[in-house]
């Protein structure tokens, strides 16, 4: 036990000096954090951006006050009653509205060309515009030339303006509504999947060049020489482990931190909330898929003589996890399904196949337990497995690596 300890405790100090491996697992989820940070800070005081029904109406009535218009094809003969007192100024030409918007006695105006009921076409001027924070609400002019069309019939430009009475029965709260529309709510599964992947795949490729480099400096001869296999292969994957949990902590502290204080100045919703089950599941899945991958890497790290020789063999190996990847929009369209079902319990995928599922829908208990059983299962047989090809590789040494060696050698098949 003591060997083990020491081989971890090397192999962390090691890789912590790897400065790429230590930029990409905490330098970009630090960074993600603070500038989180700063736009929380930065938009502390802003308006939130959904706000009351009344609230809306009012405030799109205030931004059309004091507008103009130029009718040109002389189709508005009067304005509708519902029309607030001094919204719509009526002007002869173009220019006197010009003159009227710099004098700032319109904050708009409107330009109805007479061939309008050729192209349906409006001129809309304004002294300024904000393509983002600006929204332009032509409901009022298109209410005013409706009205008129036909002929001030107020009831039939009302029927024409809104043909049905639509009687909607809503099943969720409104609070749901707003949470399914917001920009949260789209991007947290894809963000979740992405990240139990990453946290798998980097300390699972950091095993790879560990091993790789021990190899081919012929520093592996001399451990195995004082440390059992199993104490050797114990020592690095825990290492890397750890590391890894402090990576994958990291990136939940950060998405759970966003979520916990962005609240409005980032338009996240407030009953948009992170489960803490999810958050735990994410931890334990990690654990079981970089058990299960990172003892595949470190087999191909202590197998091949250049880390060259790897990049087939490690994309065999994680192709799994690749493949699940690309079917995540399958399983959010339907994470019921069974597509959706054999992604999530098959050991090599679940994963990152169960979090996809646990982000967009409830999964039943049983089903994440399973998951992680078969993953425990999975990765203790694959850990015996490469416990057995460090035993085979001092017998490949100086063969040249090749995909079907390794997995001959990791199933005790490899000959001299």
């Amino acid at each position: 036990m003591n060997k083990t300890l020491l081989v971890m405790v090397n192999e962390i100090g090691a890789t912590m000096r790897r400065k790429m491996y230590m930029i990409f697992a905490f330098g970009i989820p630090l960074v993600l954090g603070i500038i989180a940070l700063v736009m929380i800070v930065a938009n502390r005081n802003a308006v939130p951006a959904t706000v009351p029904s009344e609230a809306r109406e009012a405030s799109a009535v205030a931004r059309q006050m004091s507008e103009g218009y130029v009718d040109r094809g002389d189709l508005i003969k009067q304005l509708p009653g519902d029309i607030p007192p001094g919204w719509l100024t009526e002007y002869a030409t173009a220019e006197a509205a010009q003159a009227a918007l710099e004098a700032e006695e319109i904050s708009a105006y409107y330009v109805v060309p007479a061939n309008y009921l050729e192209t349906g076409e409006i001129l809309y001027v304004r002294s300024e515009y904000n393509p983002i924070a600006d929204r332009i609400n032509t409901d009022g002019i298109e209410w005013v030339l409706l009205f008129n069309l036909l002929g001030g019939d107020a009831d039939l430009a009302t029927t024409v303006w809104q043909p049905l009475d639509v009687q909607v029965t809503q099943l969720a709260s409104a609070e749901a509504g707003e949470e399914a529309e917001s920009w949260i709510s789209d991007l947290f599964p894809n963000l979740m999947a992405m990240m139990i992947y990453m946290v798998i795949l980097m300390p699972a490729g950091g095993l790879v060049n560990a091993l790789a480099d021990e190899k081919k400096n012929r520093l592996m001869e001399v451990l195995v020489s004082s440390l059992s296999p199993g104490q050797m292969i114990s020592g690095k994957i825990l290492a890397l482990g750890l590391l890894g949990l402090l990576q994958t902590a990291l990136w939940v502290g950060v998405v759970w931190g966003v979520v916990r204080f962005g609240g409005q100045a980032l338009n996240i919703p407030p009953s948009f909330t992170v489960p803490t089950e999810l958050l735990v599941w994410t931890l334990v899945y990690f654990l079981l898929g970089y058990a299960m991958y990172g003892a595949q890497m470190a087999g191909l790290g202590a197998l091949a003589p250049d880390i060259k020789d790897t990049r087939s063999a490690a994309f065999v190996v994680m192709a799994p996890l690749i493949v699940v990847y690309m079917f995540l929009i399958g399983i959010f369209a339907a994470p019921d399904g069974p597509v959706a079902l054999v992604f999530s319990l098959f050991p090599l995928t679940s994963p990152v196949g169960m979090i996809a599922r646990m982000t967009v829908t409830e999964v039943p208990f049983w089903q994440s337990a399973l998951a992680a059983v078969l993953q425990l299962l999975t990765a203790i047989l694959i850990v015996r497995l490469v416990t057995r090809l460090f035993r085979a590789q001092m017998l490949l040494s100086g063969q040249p690596f090749s995909v079907g060696r390794f997995f001959a050698a990791l199933l005790g098949r490899a000959s001299l």
